[in-house]
């Protein structure tokens, strides 16, 4: 018969396995032999690095018809491919990742998945959320999330809208892992991204058992042999150096086998507290994910086992008791340390050598005999061939030797044991700032080995764990700073009643965009909690509606903290919910008449009042052409424009930049080049709206009144004067690269600014950075220079009549400014207008009286 075997080749494999997560089935079948004769089922490939393999054992009889149905896999490590009973000449390794399989007879149902969703998985109040789909004719035609899927292969494609139930079941295999079914920040979105790609199907295929990586019990209990046992005392044995560098090999192995264990039991219980939280934000999903969930519990609890195993309990208890020894008696005035330095130089050199050596010892979970090496250190910038080099460095061992003996002395006997609480932190898990963090990769090696071998019982939802601890442990875990928060069951008990815990609120459509705006619900802490469970990109901007303020923007930082005050808030819109035609049509036009790479980037500043482009650096249209010139070549280049066009409805812009990740990089709700389309680097020139000096010096004010420029907003370090140095503004070079606002600069008007007797600004930024002026007060901000310059002129002709200055085109221009009516939205209507007129009547009949009598005028 002929044989039956997936198509493992390059030709078979390789052309699916890198280009465009094209899946095709790989098997070659028998002519006139069904799947159901060959027990065989179609093979798919997946580009996902994130995919699983999976190989169901096949019957017996299944396996007389073929030659070799040996599963064949290869694994990559470090480059280098293994292959395992793969067929001759037919397959050499890929690289990719493959699970381990072992060499029983296996039929291929392998399936690389990334979080497919099924018919199976129930969908509860998003079972008829309508989501928009493309399909070819047909009835039976598959469905697909876009139109340009490569599985479409008709030349007419038709969009409609069917409820989530009915695409689930109709949806092609690609679209399944790959397509993006509803956009992100809806409310389906948020259920569906929970679900598919590194969600709750992941979740729920990982760590659910043990795998290739996993050590088996014999091999932890070698492990556990060679880093517990105690030292052995060389004596005068001329063999011990040969024996220690034999043993040093296994070690380091038996080393490496407890930081994988330890490794695999924190990313197994991440794994787990990760499905917890997404199940808890949809419940309806819980009575169906409690098989794995439970696989998932005995999976952890059973690594944790390991790890206990793989630690010394002795060590973490000799390292709770360095960390409550005292700093011990130095001899500094030892003849043997003088080659260190004058004694004050030896106390210190010993007192650092102590600081070392108690904090390594007490955050490790080796045995503090482990650090004797540190020794080394008291003697490591003096030449070892310096007379007395060796006896400092003797001496030196002496001396940690005996800081070692005295803890043993000190924890001598039996000792009580304390039952204690425990609460894990969250980094890593909550805040998107911290996602790249590491599950519990704060706390320290000690810190981990109290968890692995003294936790009774955990609860890895609640991020609680239960310890019987030995009285050392419990005394250091209770009086000294750590990440982890410990309470005695009194102090337990106590918390509890004074803030019981919230249940967490389910999360269903008609919060977000997905129902008409007069449909949705006010949005919970529930909600909010979803966005940053499930979204990586979620600080970003929000249109909002209460009843108190109204239509308003916010972060979402703000708004939790509203609606965890009690606050009543709608989700109107978020910024990609702009529509395509604003934003679009926008790009085009700020990009129909740049040229690629030869426009320039910032525009340079116009002195001169009557240039057409004066105070276009400052306006609204300028921020616009900057957001969309520097977010050139990105690949979401509107991205930045729909954020900035959001962003302009934020009252206090320090509202958008004050948030901070654990690395102490900045991390704003919006993109880099937002923040030079909200703000203008550069200072206004306040010269006509300043009083008229006394001394008619020319480069006086003018009093002309503020206007619609008078509630513009400023931005800078130091309005008043406070504090040392001079202000700057947030793009100013002195700040570094910390641009962006925060909470800690200063906001006034351009009103306050002009009686800021105390502003002292940089030379380089001019102290502040304005809001960007829109159109009204851009056109008001170049007329005020203008009649400023014309006021200036007039006082120079004033001033010289012998001169003969040409007064004509002057009073042309006067004239025409009389007659022209300001428009209406210069003003508020409290006589500024008045004001401004009569100053131009003013000027024009001080010129008209200087030209009808030049003598008089002098």
């Amino acid at each position: 018969m002929t044989s039956c075997h997936p198509d493992l080749s390059p030709a078979g494999l390789l052309p699916y396995a890198l280009f465009g997560g094209l899946t095709r089935p790989a098997t070659s079948w028998p002519a006139g032999t069904g799947r159901a004769d060959a027990h065989t089922s179609i093979v798919e490939f997946s580009r996902e690095p994130a995919a699983r393999l999976r190989a169901i054992q096949i019957s017996p009889s299944s396996v007389t018809h073929t030659k070799r149905c040996h599963a064949a896999a290869a694994c990559c490590r470090g480059g280098r491919a293994r292959q395992q009973d793969a067929w001759a000449g037919e397959f050499t390794g890929l690289p990719c990742q493959w699970p381990r399989l072992t060499s029983k007879a296996y039929t291929e149902e392998v399936v690389l998945t990334y979080g497919s969703l099924t018919p199976e998985v129930p969908l509860g109040p998003f079972e008829a959320s309508p989501i928009r789909v493309w399909s070819a004719p047909g009835k039976a035609a598959k469905l697909h999330a876009t139109e340009r899927c490569s599985r479409i292969r008709a030349g007419r494609v038709t969009s409609s809208e069917l409820p989530l139930r009915a695409v689930v079941e109709r949806m092609c295999p690609q679209c399944a892992r790959y397509g993006p079914w509803a956009r992100p920040g809806t409310g389906v979105g948020l259920f569906l991204g929970a679900l598919t790609g590194l969600g709750l199907l992941h979740e729920l295929g990982s760590y659910g058992g043990a795998d290739e990586d996993t050590f088996t019990d014999d091999e932890v209990k070698q492990a556990a042999v060679l880093l517990l046992q105690a030292p052995q005392g060389d004596g005068e044995d001329p063999d011990a150096d040969e024996e220690e560098e034999d043993d040093w090999r296994a070690r380091r192995e038996a080393q490496q086998v407890r930081d994988s264990v330890v490794g695999q039991w924190r990313s197994a219980a991440a794994s787990l507290h990760r499905s917890h939280r997404l199940l808890a934000l949809f419940p309806w999903l819980k009575p169906w994910a409690d098989a794995g969930m439970r696989l998932k519990a005995d999976h952890v609890a059973l690594l944790q086992q390991q790890a206990g195993k793989l630690l010394s309990r002795e060590a973490l208890t000799a390292a709770a008791g360095v960390a409550a020894m005292g700093t011990p008696d130095l001899p500094a005035e030892t003849p043997v340390f003088a080659l260190l330095g004058a004694p004050t130089a030896v106390a210190a050199q010993l007192t650092s050598l102590w600081r070392r050596w108690s904090r390594q010892a007490a955050d490790s979970w080796e045995h503090p005999r482990e650090h004797g090496q540190l020794a080394y250190d008291l003697v490591r910038g003096i030449s070892s061939r310096r007379k007395g080099w060796d006896a400092a460095l003797e001496r030196a061992q002496e001396l940690v030797a005996a800081w070692t003996l005295a803890l043993r002395a000190g924890a001598a006997g039996e000792q009580d044991e304390r039952m204690l609480l425990v609460r894990l932190p969250e980094q890593g898990l909550d805040d998107p700032l911290g996602r790249d963090e590491v599950f519990l990769g704060r706390l320290s090696e000690w810190e981990l080995g109290v968890l692995a071998c003294w936790a009774t019982d955990a609860d890895w939802e609640g991020l609680t764990v239960t310890l019987r601890v030995p009285e050392p442990v419990a005394a250091r875990l209770l009086s000294q700073p750590s990440a982890l928060s410990c309470l005695t069951p009194e102090q337990a008990v106590a918390a509890q009643d004074a803030a019981p815990q919230v249940p967490v609120e389910a999360v269903g459509p008609g919060v977000f965009d997905d129902t008409p705006v007069s449909e949705r619900r006010a949005v919970t802490t529930g909600d909010l909690r979803a966005l940053r469970t499930i979204l990586r990109e979620v600080d970003q901007l929000y249109l909002v509606l209460s009843v108190e303020a109204g239509p308003e923007v916010l972060p979402l930082s703000v708004l939790e903290a509203r609606v965890a005050r009690g606050g009543r808030y709608v989700v109107v819109a978020a910024a990609g919910d702009l529509p395509d035609a604003l934003v679009v049509a926008r790009r085009e036009e700020l990009t129909a008449d740049a040229v690629a790479d030869d426009d320039p980037v910032w525009m340079p500043r116009i002195h001169q009042s009557s240039h057409p482009n004066f105070g276009r650096s400052l306006g609204t249209a300028e921020g616009e052409r900057l957001v969309v010139r520097l977010a050139r070549g990105r690949s979401h280049p509107d991205a930045a424009l729909r954020c900035l066009l959001l962003a302009r409805g934020v009252a206090d812009l320090r509202d958008l930049g004050d948030r901070y990740d654990a690395s102490g990089e900045r991390r704003d709700p919006v993109p880099f080049p937002v923040w030079d389309g909200l703000l203008a680097m550069e200072q206004l020139d306040l010269r006509p709206f300043r009083p008229v000096r006394e001394d008619g010096a020319r480069r006086g004010g003018s009093g002309l009144p503020l206007g619609v420029l008078a509630s513009v907003q400023l931005y800078t370090t130091d309005a008043a004067g406070r504090f040392e140095g001079r202000a700057h503004s947030p793009g100013c070079q002195h700040q570094g690269r910390d641009r962006g606002l925060t909470r800690y600069y200063d906001l006034v008007s351009v009103e306050q600014m002009l009686g800021a007797e105390r502003f002292d600004p940089c030379s380089k930024c001019g102290g502040y950075a304005s809001r960007r002026l829109s159109t009204t007060q851009v056109a008001y901000y170049r007329a005020a220079h203008q009649v400023h310059d014309l006021a200036q002129q007039v006082r120079w002709v004033l001033g010289h009549p012998d001169l003969g200055t040409d007064t004509a085109s002057l009073l042309a221009e006067l004239r025409e400014w009389d007659a022209a009516s300001s428009p209406d939205d210069w003003f508020d209507g409290d006589g500024a207008e008045g004001q401004w007129g009569r100053f131009i009547r003013h000027l024009l009949r001080q010129l008209e009286a200087a030209i009808a009598d030049p003598r008089q005028s002098s």
